[in-house]
């Protein structure tokens, strides 16, 4: 699949997830809120999903690399006080208007696994923190998870726990905790996109997750061996 095809996966899947998902973003969010500090940089805002969430703050700057999701954070955020939007591809080094500035919160969703030296690009969040700042991150979990549904979206890999924490703490980060999350989701892109072969995920199925959320949160009362996803709560070490 060309680079092309990849980036219109990418923006049909985030606005399928805008349309279909919404008490799934809140869940998502509210895994990371405890470390979301005043002064936030979000690494590849997309349409501004989670974005939303994050407009109270002090200072928040949001970026991507595509050049339609900017017009579109520009758009729905542009004009909020404190709130910017930058172009950055996290395998370059950032841009002046970040560069400029340290925050105490660096937000990372859904975007290291589409960074083929997700090393480097971690110092490169890293970087971007205040000593002691946060680091939120939420990557695919599983390597056997990997399918045609993360080829669709570009992704070079899926992440294992160990793994994970290895890569995060050879990076300079201190890892306060780290779990999988969505159980019922691991299974059901095992089966879309492993069993089906699917490339993309449809808005009725999404939908009928969505609904299922609140049963769905039980899944914090017990131990998660799996999940589809591992998000990581870290801090810039000294």
């Amino acid at each position: 699949m060309n680079d092309h095809a990849v980036a219109d996966t990418g923006r049909t899947t985030l606005e399928t997830i805008e349309a279909h998902l919404g008490r799934y973003n809140t869940w998502m969010f509210d895994q990371i809120r405890p470390a979301v500090g005043r002064r936030i940089l979000e690494i590849g805002s997309g349409i501004g999903n989670m974005s939303a969430f994050m407009t109270g703050a002090e200072r928040l700057a949001l970026s991507d690399v595509d050049p339609r999701h900017l017009d579109d954070l520009a758009r729905k955020f542009g004009d909020r006080p404190g709130v910017s939007v930058s172009a950055w591809d996290l395998g370059q080094d950032p841009p002046a208007p970040i560069a400029s500035e340290t925050f105490d919160t660096v937000v990372c969703l859904n975007v290291l696994e589409h960074i083929e030296d997700d090393e480097r690009a971690l110092v490169r969040m890293r970087e971007r923190l205040v000593r002691g700042g946060r680091l939120a991150l939420l990557v695919p979990a599983h390597g056997w998870l990997f399918n045609d549904l993360d080829r669709g979206v570009g992704h070079f890999r899926r992440y294992g726990h160990k793994g994970l924490v290895r890569l995060l703490e050879r990076t300079g980060f201190a890892v306060e905790t780290c779990f999988h999350f969505n159980m019922v989701g691991a299974v059901g892109w095992f089966g879309s996109g492993t069993v089906l072969r699917r490339k993309t995920l449809g808005g009725a199925e999404l939908g009928l997750f969505d609904r299922l959320v609140p049963m769905l949160k039980l899944e914090s009362r017990l131990p998660r061996p799996f999940g589809i996803s591992l998000i990581a709560l870290a801090h810039r070490e000294p």
